[in-house]
């Protein structure tokens, strides 16, 4: 079976590849989830309650979402808004509030936690007072590891190197800056601050200062990216120091700006599989060939530089306190969405569900070990998903290991990733309902 014969559609996204598996597995949607809702009285009865020998055994996290932005990126339709309309005074206080509140309950104050990640929106559009009140509290009421990770997403314009430092003072330790290309051209159409060179100056200038952890964001396959744009691209993030990069391609979001755009034939947009392939593997291949490894299917680090606890945390199903409009997370068993103060959307996490999301989650990280899949699993899994990989493997997306038992992604593997993913899943699921198993 050829490449194209297998994938029709990419999934560019975790996000695409879990849609993907709710409906493999039946997963309700829309109003039939809502049957399902449960209030938040029954979070606070587990919440009084120590964390059980499961729970401990868990990674933990805590989100904080900050829906404000100075400017609304073109491509961008995520939960924010402009800043001129926030009272920001108000939301570091509302924030400082709920990690207090989160800090009385046994289940959170008697397990450490291992990462604290600010996410939006743009963090930095809040002040040093305001981050000050934040991590006050936090550190006041949360118990935190002595290696805790603490990273804040950011824009250039909203990060000089002062305020970096300060924040560094205040226990930050790691960016995410969204730069996505240096290419002046990119910039204009992804709706970016500054000019190429000036972001380039503005990282050299951050990296020369910060000693923490510094990611980059780069997006390929916007309209019209040449081969030089991307290539650039590849070679200031490695010139550049940073410690790694997170590599995307472009998802045209409905109720964006550039969406509009292009549905107005404003903006021409023509892209096919082996155009996103090319500029994905050059991109992959350059950096590769500097020394940076795999962290995640969509992120590249130098060996050593970024452990991104936040996304293990995330995909290995650990707790996530999610704090802010606009924030989710899961925590004693319960998916948590958090609307507005005061508002929150609860549902017990489905345990028959939960063996195969972390096992997507897993998978991210481009590693493929079929003993490990099938733990679990009625018998005959283990062989099918055995077999499944072979023939990726005779299709080169997956490379036989060296040592041990598990597989890894190729280049085309990994540009593939999310669908390899979900089409390895696909074979657990058939094989466990083949032996009429629950999952459990």
């Amino acid at each position: 079976m050829g490449k194209q014969a297998l994938f029709t559609e990419r999934f560019r996204s975790h996000h695409d590849a879990e849609a993907s598996l709710g409906a493999l597995l039946g997963k309700p949607k829309g109003l039939g989830r809502l049957l399902k809702m449960k209030s938040w009285a029954d979070v606070e009865k587990k919440l009084r309650e120590g964390p059980g020998p499961q729970a401990r055994s868990l990674p933990r996290g805590i989100y904080i979402h900050v829906p404000y932005c100075d400017k609304i990126c073109s491509f961008c339709n995520l939960n924010r808004k402009e800043r001129s309309k926030a009272d920001l005074d108000a939301y570091a206080a509302y924030i400082a509030d709920e990690l207090k509140a989160f800090g009385a309950y046994p289940y959170v104050r008697e397990q450490p936690f291992n990462s604290v990640y600010f996410g939006g929106g743009t963090p930095t559009v809040l002040s040093v007072d305001q981050f000050a009140l934040i991590l006050r509290a936090l550190r006041d009421h949360i118990p935190l590891a002595d290696d805790c990770e603490i990273s804040v997403e950011t824009t250039q314009h909203n990060l000089g190197v002062q305020k970096a430092l300060a924040l560094a003072e205040l226990g930050v330790n790691r960016f995410s800056v969204g730069i996505q290309t240096f290419s002046g051209r990119g910039r204009k159409v992804l709706g970016r601050t500054f000019d190429g060179e000036k972001s380039l100056e503005a990282l050299r200038e951050l990296r020369a200062a910060f000693r923490g952890v510094l990611g980059i964001d780069i997006i390929y396959s916007y309209p019209d990216q040449s081969i030089e744009e991307i290539s650039g691209d590849a070679e200031i993030c490695i010139e550049s120091g940073i410690d790694s990069v997170s590599f995307y391609s472009l998802m045209i979001h409905k109720g964006s700006a550039l969406a509009q755009s292009i549905e107005n034939k404003e903006t021409e947009f023509i892209r096919n599989i082996e155009w996103d392939r090319e500029r994905h593997h050059l991109f992959y291949e350059k950096l590769a060939g500097a020394g940076f490894t795999l962290l995640e299917l969509s992120k590249l680090a130098r060996p050593g530089r970024d452990a991104y606890r936040y996304i293990h945390i995330q995909y290995e199903n650990g707790d996530l306190i999610p704090i802010g409009s606009g924030a989710g997370g899961r925590l004693a068993g319960f998916s948590i969405f958090s609307m507005a103060p005061g508002q929150r959307f609860v549902s017990p996490i489905n345990k028959q569900y939960e063996r195969y999301y972390r096992m997507l989650g897993e998978l991210q990280f481009g590693l493929y070990d079929p003993k490990r899949m099938a733990a679990g699993l009625p018998p005959g899994a283990e062989k099918a998903i055995t077999e499944k990989i072979k023939e990726l493997g005779d299709m080169r997306f997956l490379i036989p290991p060296a040592r041990g038992s598990a597989w890894a992604l190729s280049p085309d593997g990994i540009f593939w990733g999310n669908n390899i993913a979900v089409e390895v899943l696909k074979t657990a699921i058939n094989a466990a309902k083949k032996e009429k198993a629950v999952y459990a």
